[in-house]
């Protein structure tokens, strides 16, 4: 089994009028260490089959397997607990609290851990460091290029060390330079051993990575 399993994995939204298919019975296997890429077009169910990998979202049939873990009968405490030490999370809108300065804001995942404020210091220092922003960690968000705050989301996302890495178009909102910055940091991160699954439209930066699956109206198409 890898380290994610989607099993049959059907999401429906309801109106009054209107029953929406998101997700019809899909299934995906990603091995530990993969680096994948998802693609499609817009509202075929990529960023909904990514919040429901994540634990953003529930199904409404089938199970998510994590890490070898059935999180279907997850109680939301214990769900968040996990999602915490298990995933990290990079979006296109980077999600920054922009009254937070660079440091604060990579430190925010740690705060539901039991660790000092010593600790915690120290932990966003060195991803900071790794995604080459030391020199901006007492600046705010709104002082940053796109580029810079892309970084600092990626600095977000694996302070906890997590196993596996959900990135929504995390280059859809920079130009190509800073598109290949953030690109470069992932498959870094790849080869230290972090599973990534990407959700993206660039068919260049897709072939980069190990494997691309695509979607068409909710489905995975071979």
């Amino acid at each position: 089994m890898g380290i994610i399993n989607l099993e049959g994995i059907t999401k429906i939204y309801h109106t009054d009028e209107v029953e929406t298919i998101a997700l019809e019975n899909v299934n995906l296997e990603v091995e530990q260490g993969e680096f994948l890429s998802v693609m499609g077009p817009s509202g075929c169910g990529k960023s909904t089959m990514l919040n429901i990998t994540g634990l953003l979202d529930l199904p409404s049939e089938g199970k998510v397997y994590i890490d070898n873990i059935d999180t279907s009968g997850m109680k939301d405490g214990p769900m968040a607990e996990f999602r915490n030490k298990t995933l990290g999370f990079v979006f296109q809108s980077f999600h920054l609290i922009n009254s937070l300065n660079v440091l604060d804001n990579v430190e925010m995942p740690l705060l539901y851990r039991k660790s000092s404020e010593k600790q915690r210091r120290e932990l966003a220092k060195e991803v900071l460091e790794k995604v080459g922003l030391t020199h901006r960690m007492r600046h705010y968000p709104t002082q940053l290029s796109g580029g810079q705050c892309q970084r600092v989301a990626i600095a977000r996302a694996i302070v906890g060390n997590p196993k596996i890495i959900l990135a929504d178009e995390p280059t859809g909102n920079l130009d190509s330079k800073m598109g290949r910055e953030i690109m470069d940091i992932l498959h870094k991160l790849n080869k230290e051993g972090t599973t990534i699954v990407m959700v993206t439209h660039d068919e260049h930066l897709a072939k980069e990575t190990g494997r691309i699956i695509r979607f068409f109206d909710g489905r995975r198409i071979e």
